[in-house]
């Protein structure tokens, strides 16, 4: 009630400024309408009632109330007049929508709340408890907003504590429930923020005190006061004498020991600034002086009295009625109706004043003062009587605003050289390093364990770093792709004999090449081939004789070394000794590209040609985002497929290492420009590594060459130089793509790959999505496609093996028929199998002798050809004859003709039989045949024939013949050489084997000298019984 006084103290200095209210004078009415009656009161109506009797008497304008204004703030909202009240903290009325004609003096809870939350975030206290009390009548309302607003920022509010009951003051013997408060929070925060009385916050210290929380600065207390500091009481920490006299009265209370004020050194108090006017204190008098005068009429006692000191509402009182007056001013000044609420805020709003405490405030557009707070603390102190020290309550910081007053202020120290005095020289932690429970130990742990891990790994990875370059220098400088020729083994091929470059260690001939590689075979190898360190390696000769490595050199083989993809060959080193210069890659047994494409019976679908350009794409994606950038050098002979048919590129690269290269043959070196790019071809210092755009060119004259398989420009009347003369020309000259059994899409491709322009070419990447149609039929899984590959493969091989079979079973035949002629049967089959052809004796068969008598004079008197004529002639009927017997005609020698029978499959008797009648029809036959260039003349025909014992066998190696050998032999040729023309002269030894069988005719000679022999006894053989041999067979 005190500061009631301000308004007459007011009213009287508006009345006396010349400048506000010029002409006029200001009064005033007061009303008493009770201390902050409850919604449910019956004396709720009481300041409805007096605000419209005051209204009826003239009133324009209501400073007030004094406790909650929400109802009278709507009121006045409703009769549009203007209400400044100096102590409502109500959060309704900042609502400008409804109460658009208040506007209040005193910083509502939501702006100490700013100055709480903003002292929270400056020292780190995301974590704490709010503790309040009813009152003062704010209280509940700061401690809404507090925890609003810190839930806002990212703070944590772990409990809210109410010390005392509803619209109830805290008394000293309810020091229980605050002991209660404490022990159900303290393991649980560091940090308090207390908002209630000093006498309820003193013995809040004192519960923490006791027990022994506010020792070592582990917890902070942040005290929400609405009492001014003044800085004449700055000692009297821990009582007020108005409030607590009794303290004085007890000297042996523990209470007033130096431990339990030191304990305030963890408190912070929030408390209004001090005012800064030099006149305040000489304000306050008279405001206290009038307060005891009509018509308020404070109640006077010298001892309270003159204790209490002028709240600071007394100050925002003054400056209400202050502002009030300079709105009204201006209002008036531009004629308008005092009564007018709305222009009265108009002028207020949005603007600042200068208050009677000595500093400006500022009132937002929801008619709120902003706070004016310091941060207060214990600091030590100087006596200014002895110099001893002392401790005091002293403001140690403050809020700075930025200019719109609407954020979170910042607070900042008044003196950098007088911080806050921390116990234990260090703030509090809002939660303990460990967590409340120790939970965060283990983590913390863990945190450090991953920080030194870190650490660890940032030093090993810069160790890695290093040591990979110590280990890069290394490498280039050990030659690790180095090849000594003497560990190849060069396989023999057409190929490597022509190759004069090569002097191996080495030379594997190809009658050991299937024990070493049996995969391998040199008349299919289409390049030169060797064995080196168990695989089989391809090697390119570099036609140039010596080579000087430096580290570029070095770089482009380590580069090419370490290229590692499915699609890429495989780089295994590289001999650079004088006049040996080569490269050696993985062997791709199929070939290159150009090859698969020029192999006719190789039937290549759509899956297979999908196949291998994917590989080629793949390949090339890979090759242009690796180090070595572009091919340059790309065709269909550079494309390898291996065994599993995988493409593989190879030639790429190592362009330094190839520099000087002397091709020996200048065709291919016109040939392979027939892919290179127009651009390329026009500029001879083009690098040979060429560009990417290059690259796609080529690929586009490959995917022709692929698609028609009639060579890279397919069927074309040009030579090589002439198309490779109009390419560069730019003439627009490109492979025909009609009549080719592709997709559109992939016309579409090539010709963009091949287009003149190297910008508008695709890359490689925008390739494999316009040729995705192409690929449709792939399977995702490689092995899957390679499966269906080699599954196609097979299917096409199947045909091939069938159709050559059925060739090669034909040509056997032929083979066998021809073998059988030559050789018995049974000996020929022998010789097929492998098996070895032992002289075998028979005890007894028939041979047969015949030539022609006069045999040598015909000879004379002819030609060869036409003793040829004559002698194939006569053959020819002798070989149809012994067809229709069991004989086996052995051989001819001249106009000799040699036949036997009973060998080398033997049958009893019958082979005397057999050469008997072999005989008589030969015979037959022979008088009726005439000799072609001597017609009439007649071939004069001798026969001998004996039987007996023989040997036969095959001799020779590389005409091996089947031979008979004995006695027998020789008798047979006398018998025939002794005979006489058209007869047949028989042994006695062959008569009596006749006679044996029955049923033919012979006529005794008699007796012959057989050269060799003697005298023999011989027959002539006339006839025979065909009905009896008839029987026989």
């Amino acid at each position: 009630q005190v500061g009631l006084g301000a308004l007459p103290l007011a009213v009287q200095a508006v009345n006396l400024d010349p400048s506000l209210l010029p002409g006029r004078r200001m009064e005033y009415v007061a009303a008493d309408i009770g201390s902050n009656p409850g919604p449910s009161s019956s004396l709720a109506t009481v300041p409805i009632r007096v605000m419209t009797e005051m209204r009826d008497n003239g009133t324009v304008a209501f400073i007030g109330p004094d406790g909650t204004c929400s109802a009278e703030a709507l009121v006045a909202a409703a009769w549009n007049l203007p209400i400044i009240s100096y102590r409502c903290a109500d959060k309704l009325v900042s609502d400008k929508r409804i109460y658009h004609t208040f506007a209040r003096t005193l910083a509502p809870s939501t702006k100490i709340s700013k100055s709480v939350v903003a002292l929270l975030k400056a020292f780190s206290w995301s974590m704490f408890v709010v503790v309040f009390g009813q009152i003062p009548a704010w209280a509940p309302q700061v401690k809404d907003a507090i925890k609003d607003l810190a839930h806002e920022h990212g703070l944590t509010v772990t409990d809210i504590c109410q010390f005392a009951g509803d619209y109830t003051d805290y008394i000293p013997k309810n020091i229980a429930k605050m002991d209660r408060i404490v022990a159900d929070t303290y393991q649980r925060t560091r940090v308090y923020v207390f908002v209630g009385e000093h006498i309820a916050l003193v013995d809040f210290v004192k519960c923490l005190q006791k027990r022994g929380l506010l020792k070592n600065g582990e917890y902070i207390v942040i005290s929400v006061d609405d009492e001014i500091y003044h800085p004449e009481r700055r000692r009297n920490i821990v009582q007020r004498d108005y409030l607590d006299p009794w303290i004085l009265k007890r000297n042996n209370s523990s209470w007033s020991s130096e431990d339990h004020i030191l304990a305030f050194r963890s408190v912070l108090k929030l408390t209004p600034s001090h005012p800064r006017n030099p006149k305040y204190k000489e304000i306050c008098e008279k405001v206290r002086k009038i307060s005891a005068e009509p018509p308020f009429c404070v109640p006077y006692h010298r001892t309270i009295f003159d204790s209490i000191s002028v709240p600071i509402h007394a100050a925002h009182l003054y400056d209400a009625v202050t502002i009030y007056a300079r709105a009204l001013t201006e209002v008036l000044a531009v004629g308008q109706d005092p009564r007018n609420g709305t222009a009265i805020l108009a002028r207020i709003l949005n603007r600042s004043y200068h208050s009677v405490q000595g500093h400006d405030v500022y009132i937002d557009s929801n008619g709120d003062a902003e706070g004016n707070f310091s941060v207060v603390a214990l600091l030590h102190d100087k006596e200014e009587a002895n110099g001893t020290l002392g401790l005091s309550m002293q403001p140690v910081g403050y809020f700075r605003y930025d200019e719109n007053n609407t954020a979170l202020p910042e607070f900042k120290y008044y003196d950098d050289s007088r911080p806050i005095q921390w116990v234990g020289n260090s703030r509090p932690l809002a939660e303990p390093l460990c967590g409340f429970t120790g939970h965060k130990c283990l983590k913390d742990k863990w945190r450090i364990s991953v920080t030194l891990g870190g650490l660890f790994a940032l030093v090993l990875v810069a160790a890695i770093f290093a040591f990979k370059h110590y280990r890069y220098e290394q490498k280039l400088a050990c030659l690790l792709w180095k090849i000594d020729m003497k560990d190849v083994t060069i396989i023999s091929t057409a190929e490597a004999d022509r190759n004069s470059m090569l002097h191996p260690g080495q030379l594997c001939r190809q009658s050991i090449l299937r024990s070493i590689v049996p995969e391998v075979s040199p008349k299919r190898a289409y390049t030169k081939i060797g064995f080196y360190k168990g695989n089989t390696v391809a090697i390119k000769c570099i036609h140039k004789k010596s080579i000087d490595l430096t580290r570029n050199i070095r770089k482009e083989l380590k580069q090419v070394r370490e290229m590692r993809h499915e699609n890429i060959i495989t780089f295994i080193g590289a001999c650079v000794e004088a006049n040996n210069i080569c490269i050696l890659t993985a062997y791709c047994a199929r070939g290159s590209l150009e090859d698969v494409l020029a192999n006719e019976d190789l039937h290549l679908d759509n899956m297979f040609i999908s196949s291998l350009i994917a590989d080629i794409i793949k390949g090339m994606i890979y090759l242009h985002d690796s180090d070595i950038i572009s091919h340059g050098n790309l065709r269909s002979s550079n494309c390898l497929v291996d065994s599993r048919w995988v493409l593989q590129i190879s030639d790429f690269g190592l362009h330094e290492f190839k520099a000087g290269h002397e091709e020996l043959d200048e065709s291919l070196e016109i040939k392979r420009r027939l892919w290179r790019a127009p651009e390329l071809l026009r500029s001879p210092n083009s690098h040979p590594r060429g560009t990417q755009k290059g690259d796609v060119y080529s690929f586009g004259i490959v995917l022709h060459e692929v698609a028609g398989r009639a060579g890279p420009w397919g069927n074309t009347q040009l030579t090589y130089h002439e198309i490779v003369e109009r390419v560069k020309l730019g003439d627009g000259l490109r492979p025909v793509v009609i009549g080719l059994q592709v997709a559109p899409s992939v016309i579409s491709c090539m010709q963009a790959c091949w287009d003149e322009d190297p910008e508008t070419r695709p890359d490689f990447r925008f390739v494999r999505v316009k040729l995705k149609e192409m690929q449709a039929g792939l399977k995702p899984n490689i092995f899957d496609n390679m499966l269906a590959i080699m599954e196609k493969y097979a299917y096409n091989l199947e045909g091939l093996v069938q159709e050559r079979t059925n060739q090669l079973t034909e040509e056997k035949k032929k083979t066998d028929a021809l073998l059988n002629r030559m050789l018995p049967k049974t000996v020929a089959e022998s010789l097929k199998r492998g098996e070895p052809v032992e002289a075998e004796s028979f005890e007894c068969v028939t041979i047969y002798f015949s030539d022609v008598v006069g045999f040598t004079e015909l000879s004379a008197v002819s030609t060869p050809l036409q003793v040829v004529e004559l002698l194939n002639d006569l053959y020819t009927c002798c070989d149809s004859i012994i067809s229709h017997y069991d004989v086996y005609k052995v051989e001819t020698i001249g106009d000799a003709y040699m036949v036997v029978s009973g060998l080398p499959v033997r049958n009893g008797d019958r082979h005397a039989g057999e050469t008997a009648s072999m005989a008589l029809h030969m015979l037959d036959s022979i008088r009726r045949l005439e000799i072609r260039h001597r017609p009439g003349e007649p071939l004069k025909l001798r026969i001998g024939i004996h039987s007996g014992q023989c040997v036969a066998g095959v001799v020779g190696l590389k005409m091996p013949r089947y031979c008979l050998f004995g006695d027998t032999v020789n008798t047979a040729s006398r018998m025939e050489s002794t005979g006489e023309a058209f007869k047949i002269h028989i042994s006695s030894t062959t008569k009596e084997l006749l006679d044996r069988l029955g049923g033919y005719t012979c006529e005794e000679r008699g007796i012959v000298h057989i050269k060799g022999k003697g005298e023999m006894l011989t027959y002539w053989l006339i006839g025979e019984d065909r009905a009896m041999r008839l029987a026989r067979l």
